[in-house]
């Protein structure tokens, strides 16, 4: 089943998060830990980076439809809960217990000695557990058990292998504009973009933006994207919030 899209202005201003004061430049602030943190907490756990995608994804569809200034929904919780029901989705799973105990020691990266003991402590455990099944209850509604989640990538390397046949790229060149073009996939998963676009309009924006990095090393033909139905209007706003990743340098809210 589809998914809906929404401008970035509905998005803004609806969020449930203004009710709690909550800015839209926090919020961008919020976005980036909990991005951080399903990277992080991901990667420990051995997840594939789809997986870790795919929560990122959960997890944007969920704080579009409530406030982050809730204490019911503590971002590292529902990431948590994101991460948890993507491995299942993906088919990567990993047991719960093991997803609570490393998405703690990861929250608490700083004081990891005490936080070490305190999560092999059965009662902290099953606290965080029940509040990780608590907050995966409310995420499955909010998705309303939709979990149909596309991402760039197919899409992106369908397209570079196209690109690379008809300009004849040398194997180098196409292989940095794929690579750049990766990096930004993976860095547009810290905005909203999955909610705006579909997965074949982000996949052209950061070919697009790699593109026009690479320029000068690259020779493609002007205007190459012409010839590949790309939306120009689309290409230019996702480049757009991409690049604003790199100047807002968002600090890590506590």
């Amino acid at each position: 089943s589809k998914v809906m899209l929404f401008s970035r202005d509905a998005l803004e201003e609806a969020s449930p998060s203004r009710e709690h004061g909550i800015d839209a430049r926090l919020e961008a602030s919020y976005r980036w830990s909990y991005c951080e943190f399903l990277k992080d907490s991901g990667i420990e756990l051995k997840m594939p980076q789809l997986t870790i995608a795919t929560a990122s994804v959960f997890c944007h569809r969920f704080y579009a439809c409530h406030s982050h200034g809730a204490p019911a929904n503590d971002r590292y919780v529902v990431a948590t809960a994101c991460l948890f029901l993507a491995g299942k989705v993906e088919e990567t799973p990993k047991p719960l217990n093991e997803v609570v105990r490393v998405c703690y020691l990861v929250q608490h990266k700083h004081e990891y000695e005490s936080a070490l003991k305190q999560i092999h402590q059965k009662d902290q455990l099953e606290e965080q557990r029940e509040k990780v099944l608590q907050a995966e209850k409310l995420l499955l509604h909010t998705l309303g058990f939709n979990f149909n989640v596309e991402h760039p990538y197919k899409h992106l390397l369908h397209l570079a292998k196209r690109l690379n046949q008809s300009q004849d790229l040398l194997e180098e060149s196409s292989r940095s504009l794929t690579q750049v073009a990766w990096n930004f996939a993976n860095d547009s998963l810290r905005t909203t973009l999955c909610l705006q676009f579909s997965a074949s309009d982000i996949a052209n924006a950061v070919l697009y933006l790699a593109s026009k990095l690479l320029e000068t090393t690259l020779n493609l033909q002007k205007d190459w994207w012409k010839d590949y139905h790309v939306e120009q209007l689309a290409c230019d706003e996702i480049s757009n919030q991409i690049m604003d990743l790199y100047d807002a340098k968002v600090d890590d809210p506590l």
